[in-house]
């Protein structure tokens, strides 16, 4: 049965300029989310300077993507929906350790298996982002993780808090 990715059931929206993306911290079940009011609990700021409409489709505590075994798979936060461009987002809270390591190997897994499961061809942009909201930047000693990621999915993979809308 194929898995649907783009589910309205676990999609919010904006059109704001700025908004945020939050996922509440463990143990928490509940899916990522769009957030306009509360910057301080914004784990990645949007910049939507056009106001497009946005949608951000929750992938992770949403989607269940499973492993042959049956096991729930690794997978990302969510994926930011406008025009024919997607942005895989996965939304970090973490001083040190493999945060964008981690992060890339989640986005890696859920674009394959949203491959398996949408024409992502129809898109004209696609990219990952693993936004830290105690890391805002990714070290250039982080190129080996953007190289992997670009090898394995074909696209570009961007460590930073803020997304652009562009």
């Amino acid at each position: 049965m194929p898995i649907n990715f783009l589910d309205p059931n676990c999609s919010t929206n904006s059109n704001n300029p700025t908004f945020g993306l939050c996922d509440d911290p463990p143990p928490s079940n509940a899916p990522a989310y769009i957030d306009e009011i509360n910057p301080t609990i914004w784990i990645a700021k949007v910049n939507n300077p056009r106001s497009e409409n946005i949608t951000f489709f929750a992938i992770d505590n949403c989607v269940n993507v499973l492993r042959p075994d049956g096991t729930l798979d690794s997978r990302c936060d969510g994926v930011l929906s406008y025009i024919d461009n997607l942005i895989f987002v996965e939304l970090k809270s973490r001083q040190s350790g493999k945060w964008l390591q981690k992060g890339r190997k989640q986005l890696t897994t859920t674009i394959d298996n949203f491959k398996l499961n949408h024409n992502i061809s129809q898109y004209s942009n696609v990219e990952g982002y693993v936004c830290n909201n105690l890391k805002p930047l990714a070290h250039t000693g982080q190129a080996s993780n953007i190289q992997k990621f670009k090898d394995d999915t074909g696209f570009i993979l961007k460590g930073k808090r803020e997304i652009d809308i562009i």
